[in-house]
């Protein structure tokens, strides 16, 4: 473990741990270490042989990593405020949070299940249509009940002002400012200005959390039912749930053909073949195949349910791609989305 948490950040994990599950030798598994410039690693602290993990710790490896921390304490900690079950049960529940000498460690409790990743990388797990529409409506279902939270209108009138990533001039902010001169950035930031208006929810509809980083890596499941989700750290109260869905939706295709080799088939989407990254979003915003249809009635299903037109699903996945251009960590992502999501926006 120390090899993987160091310094300071070990200290306060070691104080930490002793304070919660007392002196010895625990047994630790790091299930997650982010690759980004402010690292951080979730720990799972198990009991005794052959009993499941019992605490959950979110660690900030170095100091640029501790505001990170910080916000996902702030975030549980507001959905608990309004909503005492959290969503069935599926949110964990803060347990102690504490910040010293340049890091910081959360303790949560642990929500049950496996990660949806872990299913979606099976051998031909995408290649079905039934097993792919479940996917999807399970987890735009979940959303759906995670916007019933109460969301105080103090916390929504924040979250509207500009410069807010629920104002549509936010995503063009961010795409310009991370390519400043770039013709490209220009052009997909002010379209996406535009398209991200057009979305906006209706006068007067309710807003709601937004999780902010929801794709099937951070939704556990059991039986097929979703019954966790982890990673709060980019949470908003006070958003547009189209956000999640949509970026949700992006992230679940982006990887159909990883485990197929370029200029072959994917398996199970006739006309597919794997190539040029982000091939799948354009044969799903192409409506191609059963996929595009699935996607299609998945998105435009939630739009429709919010008020909005359904005929702009396109659109949703255009902005989903440009919000990612700005906010991803590594630039080489970001920039390839940047150039796909100025090839969907001439279709939407």
């Amino acid at each position: 473990m120390t090899t993987v948490v160091e310094g300071r950040a070990a200290d306060l994990l070691r104080v930490t741990l002793r304070e919660h599950v007392g002196a010895g030798p625990h047994r630790l598994v790091v299930v997650g270490l982010s690759r980004d410039e402010h690292p951080k690693a979730t720990v799972l602290v198990f009991g005794p042989a052959g009993s499941g993990p019992r605490l959950v710790l979110k660690v900030a490896m170095v100091p640029g990593a501790v505001p990170a921390v910080l916000a996902e304490a702030a975030a549980l900690t507001g959905v608990a405020q309004v909503a005492p079950d959290l969503v069935r049960g599926t949110v964990p529940r803060v347990l102690d949070c504490r910040q010293e000498s340049g890091s910081a460690v959360l303790v949560t409790s642990v929500v049950p299940g496996v990660p949806m990743s872990v299913d979606y990388h099976r051998w031909r797990h995408t290649a079905r249509p039934g097993v792919v529409r479940d996917d999807l409506t399970s987890a735009v279902g979940w959303l759906e009940e995670l916007g019933r939270v109460p969301v105080p209108e103090a916390t929504t009138r924040r979250a509207a002002q500009p410069g807010s990533s629920c104002d549509p001039d936010g995503v063009a902010a961010r795409v310009r400012a991370r390519w400043p001169d770039d013709e490209v950035a220009d052009a997909v930031g002010e379209a996406a200005r535009q398209l991200a208006g057009s979305l906006a929810l209706p006068p007067g509809a309710p807003r709601t959390m937004v999780h902010g980083d929801f794709w099937c890596g951070n939704v556990l499941r059991t039986g097929g039912q979703v019954t966790g989700v982890v990673d709060w750290e980019h949470a908003q109260p006070g958003g547009d749930a189209l956000r999640d869905v949509s970026r949700f939706v992006l992230a679940y295709l982006l990887y159909l053909d990883r485990h197929t080799a370029a200029g072959r088939q994917v398996s199970g989407h006739p006309g597919l073949v794997a190539g040029s990254w982000g091939e799948p979003v354009r044969y799903a915003a192409a409506g191609a195949g059963w996929l595009g249809q699935t996607v299609q009635a998945v998105v435009a299903g939630h739009l429709r349910r919010t008020g909005r037109d359904p005929r702009a699903w396109r659109g949703a996945l255009a902005v989903a791609a440009a919000e990612a251009a700005g906010t991803a960590d590594e630039p080489a992502f970001a920039r390839r989305h940047l150039l796909l999501a100025a090839e969907l926006i001439p279709c939407c």
